[in-house]
Formats: C-alpha cells, sequence, structure tokens
C-alpha cells in the first residue's frame, strides 16, 4: 500500500508504544493532512485521550495551538501528495488518539445536559415503557412526515455555501500517472452495526478485485473495527468533524481526486461524500456513484433521503428490502431503473441448515443481538425478560452487544435484579457461539430495514420474534411479527414465548416459515454476486 506520506526513520521506535487501534488512527490522520497538505513537510504532536474523550485526528481543534492533552510523541512526515504546496514551511498538527481501553460506549460526547435531556435519561432507567411511549408518539408523527416527496439538490440557502465553495476548486483532469485502480468508499464508522459489516464486506470484495479502497469514515468514533483484517492494504481516512458542509470538506475530496486513479464511489452512509457529490461529478461525470440503502428513518428519510436529495448525482441505488424500492420509487419518485434490490443474505445464510432442535438438560434460552443503542432498544427486551421471569419460566437470557446505552443497560439490569438471568456478551463472542446456545431471537428494534440477525438466527436453525418494522413482514410472519410500541409487544411477546416454550413443534413450525420466506427472497440477485461483477467492471 502507497500511503500519501513518508515516515522519518526515527518516528517507528517513538510509536512503539501504541495499540495497534491507536496507530491505524495515527495512520489515518497523517493519511488525510499529507492529502490536505501536499509536497509539506509535517510534524504530528500527538497526545492520547482519556476513556471519555473522542480522537481528535483532523478536525480543526488538530489546527490550533491549543494542547489536546499531555504530549506523548512528536513525529515528522513528508507528504508524497500531489496538488498545490501551501506553506513551505513546517506544517504543525495536534493529534489526539484513543484511550487504549476506550469504546464506544465510554466515549459518548460530553454534554452540559438540558432539562429534557435530564428528563430522558431518568426515564430511560426509571420509566421505559412511559418513556418509550413518548417515543412512539413522535415516531408516528416523523413516519407520516417520510411520505412526503423530498427536495433535490440544490434546495436554496442550504447549499448555499457548498455551491460557492465548488467555483473555488480545481482537480487534475487525470490521476496520477501508475495509480492502482480504486474505489473511493465513504462510510459513518468503523464500529459494530449491520449496515457497517456489509461495508466491510464490500471494501473486501474490492480489494479482492484487485482495486485499492479508499475508505472515509465522517463520524467520530474510537473505530474499534479500524484493525480488522479486511482493511489490510487500504487507504483508511478517519475524520473526526461533528459537523459537515464546511470549509473543509472539499479539499479532501479534491485530494483523492489528485492522488487516485479513483474508477467508482461506494456510499455507505456518509454525509460528506452526499455533500461532495455534485462537486466530483462535476470534474468527474465518468466516475459511476452507487449508494447502499438499508433503512428509511424517520426525520427526512435519514440516509435514503440523503440518496434521493442528490439523487441526480447517483447512477445506481443498492437496496436491501422491498420496501425501500417502494419508498424510494413510489413515494420520492426516483426512477425505478436505477434502484438495484441485491439482499444481503449471503453475509449470512448457509442453505445447509437444519432446524435447531432444543437442548432438554439446558433452560430455554432467548437472545437479543445487536447494538446498544436507541434504535434497538435492548430496555425492551430487559423488560421483556422481567415479564418472562414473574411467569416462572426456567429459562436464560443471552444480551450480545455493545454501544452507547451500554451504562443504561447495566442500570436497568441492577434494577430488575436480573443478574442471574441476562448473561452479557460483547464483540469478543462471535454470534454464531451466541446462536449455537440460543432456542429465539428476539428483535426489538423500533425501526429497522431488514436484519442480518434475522437472517443469521434463521440459518442457524433459530426462530425469530420482531417487532413489526421496517421491511421485517418479507421475513416473519404474522404470529412471530409483534407491534412495535412496547406496551402491545410486551404482552404479546410473553404469551408467544409461553406458547414456544411449551410447544417445540409449534417452534419448528415458525422456523420453517421464516426459513421458506428467507429462500424465497433468495431468489433475488445477492448483493455480493452483484458487487463482485461490479467491481470487475471498475477494475477494467
Amino acid at each position: 500500500m502507497m500511503l500519501p506520506f513518508e515516515l522519518d526513520a526515527s518516528a517507528e521506535q517513538s510509536l512503539a508504544f501504541l495499540t495497534s487501534q491507536q496507530r491505524a488512527q495515527l495512520t489515518a490522520a497523517m493519511t488525510y493532512h499529507a492529502l490536505i497538505n501536499p509536497s509539506s513537510e509535517l510534524e504530528f504532536i500527538v497526545s492520547i485521550g482519556n476513556l471519555q474523550q473522542m480522537p481528535a485526528l483532523t478536525d480543526r481543534a488538530t489546527t490550533g495551538n491549543e494542547p489536546l492533552g499531555d504530549e506523548v510523541a512528536r513525529v515528522r512526515v513528508t507528504s508524497k501528495a500531489r496538488g498545490s504546496a501551501g506553506d513551505s514551511g513546517l506544517v504543525t498538527r495536534r493529534i489526539r488518539l484513543g484511550h487504549a481501553a476506550a469504546t464506544p460506549a465510554t466515549t459518548e460526547p460530553p454534554e452540559t445536559p438540558s432539562l429534557p435531556h435530564r428528563l430522558y435519561r431518568f426515564l430511560e432507567t426509571r420509566s421505559p415503557l412511559l418513556l418509550d411511549a413518548a417515543r412512539e408518539f413522535v415516531m408516528k408523527r416523523r413516519s407520516r412526515a417520510t411520505f412526503e416527496p423530498l427536495p433535490r439538490f440544490p434546495d436554496g440557502k442550504r447549499e448555499s455555501g457548498i455551491l460557492d465553495e465548488m467555483t473555488q476548486l480545481s482537480a487534475f483532469s487525470t490521476p496520477a500517472p501508475g495509480s492502482q485502480p480504486a474505489v473511493l468508499f465513504g462510510l459513518h464508522w468503523l464500529q459494530t452495526g449491520g449496515a457497517e459489516r456489509w461495508a466491510i464486506e464490500s471494501i473486501r470484495i474490492a480489494r479482492d478485485s484487485g482495486l485499492l479502497p479508499i475508505i472515509v469514515t465522517d463520524k467520530n468514533s474510537v473505530h474499534p473495527w479500524i484493525t480488522r483484517p479486511e482493511l489490510d492494504g487500504c487507504i483508511v481516512i478517519t475524520m473526526s468533524f461533528s459537523d459537515h458542509q464546511h470549509p473543509l470538506d472539499l479539499p479532501l475530496a479534491q485530494a483523492l481526486l489528485n492522488n487516485f486513479d479513483i474508477r467508482g464511489i461506494v456510499l455507505h452512509h456518509s454525509q460528506w461524500l452526499y455533500d461532495s457529490l455534485p462537486w466530483i461529478k462535476a470534474q468527474r461525470p465518468d466516475v459511476p456513484v452507487i449508494d447502499s440503502l438499508h433503512i428509511v428513518e424517520y426525520l427526512r428519510g435519514g440516509y435514503p433521503g440523503s440518496s434521493v436529495h442528490f439523487d441526480d448525482y447517483i447512477d445506481l441505488h443498492h437496496v436491501i428490502s422491498p420496501q425501500l424500492v417502494e419508498w424510494m420509487s413510489q413515494v420520492q419518485g426516483v426512477d425505478a431503473r436505477k434502484l438495484v434490490l441485491a439482499p444481503l443474505g449471503a453475509l449470512t445464510v448457509n442453505e445447509s441448515q437444519q432446524f435447531k432442535a432444543r437442548d432438554p438438560h439446558r433452560p430455554f434460552t432467548v437472545a437479543f443481538i445487536g447494538r446498544l443503542s436507541r434504535q434497538k432498544r435492548p430496555d425492551l427486551f430487559i423488560a421483556l425478560v422481567h415479564r418472562l421471569r414473574k411467569q416462572g419460566l426456567r429459562f436464560h437470557a443471552i444480551l450480545q452487544g455493545d454501544g452507547e446505552l451500554r451504562n443504561v443497560v447495566q442500570r436497568l439490569i441492577d434494577r430488575f435484579g436480573l443478574e442471574d438471568v441476562i448473561e452479557q456478551r460483547f464483540e469478543d463472542t462471535p454470534v454464531s457461539q451466541t446462536l449455537a446456545e440460543t432456542d429465539l431471537l428476539v428483535i426489538t428494534s423500533i425501526n429497522e430495514g431488514l436484519t442480518l440477525t434475522t437472517f443469521e438466527a434463521v440459518a442457524a436453525g433459530v426462530p425469530v420474534i420482531s417487532t413489526d418494522v421496517g421491511s421485517q413482514y418479507t421475513l416473519i410472519d404474522g404470529g412471530m411479527l409483534l407491534p412495535r410500541a412496547a406496551r402491545k409487544f410486551l404482552p404479546a411477546a410473553v404469551k408467544r414465548i409461553t406458547m414456544l416454550f411449551t410447544d417445540e413443534a409449534h417452534r419448528a413450525s415458525a422456523w420453517r416459515e421464516q426459513r421458506r420466506r428467507t429462500q424465497d427472497f433468495a431468489a433475488h440477485p445477492d448483493a455480493h454476486t452483484y458487487f463482485e461483477r461490479l467491481f470487475a467492471q471498475w477494475q477494467e
């Protein structure tokens, strides 16, 4: 891999104390600043944050004079990037790496809680059902808004600043001589999530096809997946800005076009890259653009909403569910010929799997597998476990995942006294191991697209109960598909699980129906095959 900078020979030894994750964060920061400051000498003043601090790798704080923490190293590099040389003097950047033990759960951005925030956090642990009722009210209002047509770019004042910037930037018309054919990936972050799992897999497919993946993330994180083997040999840039559409955005897009032979662009939930598309397409109209969409959010559509907004600059939209096809084409008026329905089932499904009969020597086991976020509602799963215990059932619960609600989850488990019932697991436990010990997967999300965990569970012989959200109805029938609102979900889930607990034939029948539905859905071309062919075309 040819990085756009050369490290001072004495630097390697001075950085030996960094963990592999910290070193990857630093390399990502050096890559960004070397590209933004072509042909410059750069000095990086490196510090390490505490458990609560986010990394500061690219944002405005890195260009200031204020220390970002206790200095642990100074490193000099020479930028090898092409472009108009800036200041001929030494460029100094201050970098704060994540703490070695920091996780997404420990690094929630600090804030001064407002009264509504304090009330929200109180209700999360003291009255989660009341909080869910309030969320349900808001969700219904936002849901209606998603069925209104969204504006296309440009949309008046919102884009005025970025349009002004576009006129001031230029790019080389040809890529750097001898460059390896590359594909630019825009990601949210490098941490746990179904969409992120597909993003990582598509990066691997591109790399295996001979393309150089260039990965840019625009949501700050400690990026626990930054050291995954699929990223070996890739160019990785992890931006730490708190917002986008600002003067530091487009120069990165310009630098990437100047320095790499970009044959195509793939968006996996990246607002920075969506916002940059009009300028990129103006410079390189020949570069194909495809985005990968998973879930319609209840506020302006989320990333599918951004996709609609920038539709004129996108050649193809990869969607994973029939719900997205309907929303994009029928509600938002996107040309149906630009939509590619390609499920992600091949990421998890093995056609040889059979129903997993219950082990009579083990308690009945229900599991939650997912990010510990408000979207996934692990608090509702805990409330369900609490009610199931009141039924006097002999059962075990596994709650696997990590995220911003980790502390809330722990407080709820303590409050309900469920330490002896709920076993917590994190990323160090393979999902396959958890499913091998599970009799029923429970999906409690307040919103979804089409969950990968559903495919995984059915492939492992495990039936699924799910809230009726997104396109879950594609794989799960009415008896196992339950109301989204917590007050309706809980009694229905307790009744259904009690039936499954006592009737193994019913559990097997539910799994067979879900297996039939996944097989029917698999008749669509899968995303793996589609992207393998696409990347092969871009590599030629």
